[in-house]
């Protein structure tokens, strides 16, 4: 989407980006690049920051929240860890976004990789054969264990 040769087919890019803290940021070349770029909100926040740390504190969820992007003919990626996801969710809801719109990474529940193991199971899909990726529309016809 921040390809320059792709750029234009896309509107308003806006990243949240967070972590428990600065020490655990990764992509920092990448964040540094994109933090210059006047096409892009970016937006990096840590749970809870240190002596050094001058940038946002505060939880996903309650940054997107405060950022509020809008839905219209949008869609929202959320991956990261299983309890950021739970609590971003219903965020992307409270804005608007269809649940079809509303997509997310299960790959944490994974465990073999090939549908083997079972471990990855949610009701008839497994995660690692018919995922990682699903939208809140799919993960609401699963059982509520995402």
């Amino acid at each position: 989407m921040i390809d320059e040769r792709n750029r234009a087919r896309f509107g308003k890019i806006t990243v949240v980006y967070g972590a428990r803290t600065p020490g655990l940021l990764i992509y920092k070349d990448e964040i540094a690049a994109w933090a210059k770029r006047d096409d892009l909100a970016l937006h990096v926040t840590v749970d809870k920051g240190d002596a050094d740390w001058k940038g946002r504190e505060g939880f996903v969820p309650t940054v997107c929240k405060e950022v509020a992007p809008s839905s219209e003919n949008a869609v929202t990626v959320i991956c990261g860890p299983p309890i950021m996801i739970r609590f971003t969710l219903p965020v992307f809801c409270e804005l608007g976004f269809s649940k079809q719109n509303i997509i997310t990474s299960l790959e944490m529940r994974m465990k073999c990789g090939i549908g083997k193991c079972g471990r990855c199971n949610m009701g008839e899909k497994y995660v690692c054969k018919d995922g990682p990726v699903f939208s809140l529309a799919e993960l609401d016809k699963l059982t509520k264990e995402y």
